[in-house]
């Protein structure tokens, strides 16, 4: 079976999404309870079918700027 990332993903599929997203933004250097915040947040404002790219990048919007 071949992941189709444009089908939609069922709702079992979420927390490992969400796991993976929180992975992946807290390996890019985000602290985790920012990571948390902005992922709980994507999903609420997207619904459970978002892809993990997409969740990503909805989480990376809902993260503060770096004031560097």
């Amino acid at each position: 079976m071949v992941y189709d990332p444009i089908e939609p993903v069922s709702k079992l599929d979420t927390p490992t999404l969400r796991t993976q997203a929180r992975a992946a933004l807290t390996t890019l250097g985000w602290k985790p309870a920012v990571v948390h915040a902005a992922v709980d947040a994507a999903v609420a404002a997207h619904g459970a079918d978002l892809t993990l790219d997409r969740l990503i990048f909805a989480s990376l919007r809902r993260c503060p700027a770096s004031r560097a």
